[in-house]
């Protein structure tokens, strides 16, 4: 029985699943994983006010007068001087500011007089050159969200707040697909399955993935494959044997072991896609069709993780269509969307097309019956990268 897809997703929110692990770990080892905490800065950055350019830090009241240079700051340097009227500090980049220093003129813009003397001699306002303490980032201040993938980029601030170890998602993922026709990945003796490798990396990021391999088609192994997903792990993600058909187990297989939340819902390329559940842990049932199980999984599969965490992974972004779509199938349809310049480019439509999921870096679902325009703005949901 198919469902609308805002059916589906409600019962997706409404549906309790066992909660997930975390772990922690170094700052290099969580690159790529999700954060499964907020993070609040502990300190403000930069701590102090802090030189921009190499140059002499002045009142703004004595620009252009004569100053007498009363010492120098550096990075390291700790005990910092006030600053009388008539008197100028030289500072390097990174120095911290003299108090009572409201401005730094570069080392170009001033003219050298004898007896350690400058003159500034370029036009300066209050906080000229000056990194104000906070400027980057306020103590308190959010500055890894808890959902949110960590990268590389997230590593400096992290270090420069001396937070060494991180807490990540820790779902252990059991995935397999289902087919007399197929061999595991890495086995070519057969059309070897296909779809496992595309989501298996995807699924780090989340965890750790075990790959069962290929199930028979019979109730008897893709049971026996289920059991050994359920007890090894907190999430199983099942691929192909999702239809109706007579050898077909899968939803069969969940709903004597189980229960069924939803078999499938009444849009194109998402439609044989079903969400079970086993000993309170989420099992994915994803089409055998690469476009359609890359979709399911987006769909279905990061909403459930989405529950699991306490937080929203999916990327949901609104964009401007660059071609106009018109939907003539019976039910709304899911296309594959190429996102360039701010646009949305629709691709070919099809539940199978491999030359299409690596072309595509977002997709949307479109009523049917209608007529799209080009610049029509839509909602597009982001592929993981």
């Amino acid at each position: 029985m198919l469902i609308p897809l805002d059916e589906a997703r409600n019962l997706i929110d409404s549906t309790s699943f066992k909660n997930p692990k975390n772990i922690e770990v170094d700052l290099l080892n969580a690159v790529g994983k999700i954060c499964a905490e907020d993070i609040y800065s502990v300190q403000d950055i930069p701590e102090k006010d802090l030189s921009a350019m190499d140059g002499y830090a002045i009142k703004v009241s004595d620009n252009k007068k004569k100053l007498k240079i009363r010492g120098k700051l550096f990075p390291s340097s700790n005990d910092i001087p006030e600053i009388r009227d008539g008197e100028t500090y030289y500072v390097t980049t990174g120095a911290p500011i003299p108090k009572g220093a409201e401005a730094v003129v570069r080392i170009e813009g001033v003219k050298k007089e004898e007896g350690d003397y400058i003159i500034p001699n370029i036009e300066v306002h209050k906080g000229k050159d000056i990194r104000e303490k906070g400027e980057d980032i306020r103590k308190g201040e959010i500055i890894l969200r808890k959902g949110e993938i960590i990268t590389p980029y997230h590593l400096g601030i992290l270090s420069y707040e001396k937070i060494t170890k991180v807490k990540v998602l820790d779902i252990n993922f059991s995935i397999f697909a289902n087919g007399d026709e197929l061999s595991p990945f890495g086995d070519i003796s057969k059309t070897q399955d296909s779809i496992s490798p595309v989501l298996i990396p995807l699924l780090s990021k989340f965890g750790q993935v075990k790959y069962l391999g290929v199930a028979k088609d019979n109730e008897e192994d893709v049971m026996r494959h289920l059991k050994n997903g359920i007890e090894s792990s907190d999430y199983v993600i099942s691929i192909g044997g999702s239809s109706v058909g007579e050898k077909d187990y899968v939803k069969k297989s969940i709903s004597k072991m189980g229960k069924i939340i939803f078999e499938g819902v009444s849009t194109n390329v998402l439609k044989r896609g079903g969400v079970g559940i086993i000993e309170d842990k989420p099992v994915l049932v994803l089409p055998g069709q690469i476009v359609s199980a890359i979709t399911v999984f987006h769909e279905h599969g990061l909403h459930i993780i989405s529950k699991m965490l306490g937080s929203e992974i999916r990327k949901f972004e609104e964009i401007t269509l660059a071609e106009g779509i018109e939907v003539t199938h019976n039910m709304d349809s899911t296309y594959l969307l190429k996102e360039e310049n701010g646009k949305a480019y629709p691709l070919r439509w099809g539940v199978g097309l491999y030359s299409e999921i690596y072309k595509a870096n977002m997709f949307s679902v479109f009523k049917r019956g209608k007529k799209y325009e080009p610049g029509e703005k839509i909602i597009a949901q982001r592929f993981l990268l």
